[in-house]
C-alpha cells in the first residue's frame, strides 16, 4: 500500500479530507523519506474542519492543516515513528497531534479537529486493508 493508496481508501470515509500535496525525497522536510527504517511514501491532506485562522502562518503540508498519511515498510517501522512523535509532541503541546497506525500505514491528524472528529480518522484507519 502507498500513502496516496491509503489516502484515497481514508478519504471516501472522512469526506472532508482533501489531499494537498505527496511529499518527494526532494521536497520532504523531515528528509525522511525512503531513508532506513522511515517512511516509503508521504502524503498530506487539509480538513475543511479546520479554520483558516487557527493554522495561519503555517506551510503547506503541515500536519495542523489537516494531516499526513506516511507508509512504511513494516508494521514495526510505523509503531517507531509513532512512538517518537508522540514522544516530540508531548513535550510542545502546541504540536499536538492525532497518531493512528494499522499495519504500516501512520495517519497523523492535527489536533485543531475535536476528539470526535479525529474519531472519526481512527475508525477510516482501522478499516484500511493491508491489500
Amino acid at each position: 500500500m502507498t500513502a496516496s493508496t491509503a489516502f484515497t481508501r481514508l478519504s471516501t470515509k472522512v469526506t472532508t479530507a482533501k489531499l494537498s500535496g505527496t511529499v518527494t525525497a526532494a521536497s520532504d522536510p523531515n528528509h525522511l523519506l525512503g531513508r532506513p527504517g522511515q517512511y516509503t511514501s508521504k502524503v498530506t491532506f487539509t480538513d475543511n474542519r479546520i479554520k483558516a485562522a487557527d493554522v495561519e502562518g503555517t506551510e503547506k503540508g503541515d500536519v495542523e492543516r489537516g494531516g499526513a498519511v506516511e507508509v512504511f515498510g513494516s508494521s514495526a517501522d510505523a509503531a517507531t515513528r509513532a512512538k517518537y512523535v508522540e514522544a516530540v509532541t508531548k513535550s510542545m503541546p502546541a504540536l499536538a497531534e492525532y497518531d493512528y497506525v494499522h499495519g504500516t500505514v501512520l495517519v497523523r491528524v492535527s489536533h485543531y479537529l475535536t476528539p470526535k472528529q479525529a474519531a472519526e480518522y481512527k475508525t477510516a484507519v482501522d478499516g484500511l486493508s493491508q491489500g
